[in-house]
């Protein structure tokens, strides 16, 4: 007969104390309280697991034990003891561990694997599936499940932030093939490598204690490689795996920024610098999406990796200054199918396409800057300048009011006072909230288009101001470039005031409807911290830290940013370990 009382799942000092735990994430507060480092709980923090195992004397020489999860006929987890050779020599049961915690629509443990992702068949996923079905009495041993599973942790946090946080804040699954393509994916396939490098890294800072970012850094490693067998293979290179294994690898060096922001000397390297890896995965996965061409709109999977890897990409390297007018023609593939994409409206196509003459007029100006220095005395390439400097204002002219020609695309102010709020300090951090989730992307691409086209601007009137004064022209033109320098420093530091006030309503902060709601300072009703939107936040980190070294920006400018950027990196060390679905 089983027994009916259950041992205290509290913390070890909790239960030494006689104290009830509250079992928080990753430790306790009672812990906390006393400062002391919570010793952690009896049972894997995820897994409910059930001992119910019988143990059977081996008949080989001992080995070390790994535990995999194994489905009962009631749907609950066992835990199934089998020989194996270090945790670190097959990671496949990570998948496993997560099927059905995760989100019990997403992953089919019990579903049939016959041939892996190279089209063979896979024995050992074969294996695997069936200890899903080992009835219990077969387990070998009884062994305590390990302290922490920190890559199964990792697993369920890295879903959570990117895969279904989007659809529950939002409504709009932005990430929701991941799951899937991981649990059909191999232990050793390079997206599943990059997976585990950047899952890691987002639970790093959760876990100070140990050496987990050591280790992370070595999965990144490992990653990599795995990365450069499959780009060998033209047959496995094109396939959605491959390209999303890329761009795993290029969210790896972004949230490793966010995490290390204020605590490493990268505010002293130029932006190219600490961006230089992000910035080559963003380029691979550019030119696999160029590779693919029309095939990858046979199915939506397909279709939607294009689309958001595309506008992220562009995004991205246009903001790095490390992309070019070629680069956006070869990805600007039309073809919307109603029953499988948003068709943008007129006035999304419009801020697109002054994103893209943005990038191409850029290009332009840059190269005739080259040449007029060169050549100071021309006076055609004095008259190109002349006009690409008339040309670029008159792009952004064509967009005054852009947003007013649909209803839902104004870009708001916040309606809740800052006063009481973690915003107080810096109020612009909180000046405007939208209706929709796209439409604040389709505004962060005009903004940063509009701050990258007068910085280039401004760079042509200075070398037109530095021309006249070796020319001894009249001192009226002087007069004349500085006013244009001055008008532009001022659109700049209005259009980055613009770029900061969206830092509450992406981190989730800010409703669709202008209010507060208190999630990033951990007030929120609930108790505990709140989820942070992740995927928009981070959708301002490049930017804003191109924006922190323009010298244009005000001092108070540049620490709002610094604070933002902090704030970002907080969601991540704050963001419940456990979401709320697997508890």
């Amino acid at each position: 007969m089983r027994n009916s009382s259950r041992s205290s799942t509290g913390c070890a000092q909790c239960r030494k104390r006689k104290i009830k735990c509250d079992e928080g994430r990753p430790g306790c507060r009672k812990c906390a309280q006393i400062r002391k480092d919570c010793p952690g709980y009896p049972h894997s923090i995820e897994l409910h697991l059930r001992p119910e195992v019988v143990s059977q004397r081996t008949q080989s020489a001992p080995e070390i034990q790994r535990h995999t999860p194994v489905v009962s006929s009631d749907g609950s987890f066992l835990v199934h003891s089998c020989s194996a050779g270090p945790a670190r020599a097959s990671p496949a049961p990570l998948v496993s561990h997560t099927s059905q915690l995760v989100h019990p629509d997403v992953f089919h443990p019990r579903a049939p694997r016959e041939t892996g992702i190279l089209g063979v068949k896979d024995e050992s996923q074969e294996h695997k599936s069936n200890l899903l079905e080992v009835p219990v009495h077969r387990s070998r041993s009884i062994t305590p499940p390990p302290k922490y599973d920190i890559q199964h942790q990792a697993t369920c946090f890295f879903l959570n932030l990117f895969s279904f946080q989007a659809s529950k804040k939002y409504g709009i699954p932005i990430f929701d093939f991941l799951p899937d393509m991981l649990h059909k994916s191999q232990g050793h396939t390079a997206i599943y490598a990059a997976f585990t490098a950047v899952s890691r890294m987002t639970l790093a800072d959760r876990y100070s204690g140990q050496d987990v970012r050591l280790q992370t850094h070595r999965e990144y490693a490992r990653a990599i490689k795995s990365v450069a067998v499959t780009m060998s293979d033209e047959g496995e290179a094109i396939k959605d795996e491959a390209v999303t294994a890329v761009w795993l690898l290029g969210l790896y060096e972004a949230v490793n920024s966010v995490l290390a922001h204020g605590r490493s000397n990268s505010g002293f390297r130029d932006v190219n610098g600490e961006w230089k890896a992000h910035i080559a995965h963003m380029r691979g996965a550019m030119q696999l999406l160029r590779i693919r061409g029309l095939k990858q709109f046979d199915n939506p999977r397909s279709e939607k990796i294009f689309r958001i890897f595309k506008a992220a990409i562009q995004m991205r390297l246009f903001t790095l200054n490390s992309v070019t007018s070629s680069d956006f023609d070869y990805l600007e593939i039309d073809i919307y199918k109603d029953e499988n994409e948003f068709v943008p409206s007129e006035t999304g196509k419009n801020a697109t396409a002054f994103f893209l003459k943005t990038a191409r007029h850029l290009e332009v100006t840059k190269h005739a800057l080259q040449k007029f220095s060169l050549q100071p005395e021309s006076k055609d390439l004095a008259a190109e300048l002349d006009q690409l400097l008339y040309e670029g204002m008159c792009l952004d002219a064509g967009m005054l009011r852009w947003s007013e020609q649909e209803p839902g695309w104004s870009m708001m102010p916040v309606q809740g006072n800052v006063i009481g709020t973690m915003w107080a300090l810096y109020p612009f951090h909180a000046r405007h909230y939208f209706y929709s989730f796209w439409v604040f992307l389709y505004w962060l691409r005009f903004l940063v288009a509009r701050i990258k086209l007068y910085e280039t601007l401004m760079a042509v009137v200075k070398v037109k101001k530095s021309s006249a004064y070796n020319s001894g022209e009249h001192p009226s033109k002087f007069t004349h470039y500085e006013s244009r320098i001055e008008s532009f420093t001022h659109i700049i530091q209005m259009t980055a005031n613009d770029l900061i006030g969206l830092t509450a309503y992406a981190l989730g902060d800010v409703s669709n409807t202008g209010h507060f709601l208190s999630a990033p300072s951990g007030c929120n009703p609930g108790g505990g911290w709140a989820e942070v939107n992740v995927v928009a936040a981070m959708q301002l980190v490049i930017p804003f830290k191109v924006l922190q070294r323009s010298p244009y920006c005000l001092p108070e400018q540049r620490g709002a940013i610094d604070l933002a950027i902090t704030h970002i990196a907080d969601g991540f060390r704050r963001q419940p370990v456990i979401p709320e679905f697997v508890r």
